[in-house]
């Protein structure tokens, strides 16, 4: 997280699922959130989307969701 939150830090990608996304973690160097496999308490998407806007975020935040229509788990 220090290294991707690190202005001159060439990782660029921050992978991590909504369960570790909306635990406390500060992501302020993210401006694209993209939720792909959305939790089934909503809550907790949005938890995770919140964390590219904490304090001192200081860019606009851009979440996309990706959904699918009559798929089978």
């Amino acid at each position: 997280i220090k290294d991707f939150n690190d202005p001159d830090s060439k990782f660029c990608i921050f992978l991590l699922s909504t369960r570790a996304g909306g635990l406390g973690i500060n992501l302020t160097a993210a401006d694209t959130c993209i939720i792909y496999d959305s939790d089934w308490n909503p809550q907790m998407d949005m938890q995770a989307m919140d964390r590219c806007h904490r304090i001192g975020q200081t860019k606009p935040v851009h979440v996309s969701r990706l959904i699918t229509a009559h798929s089978v788990e």
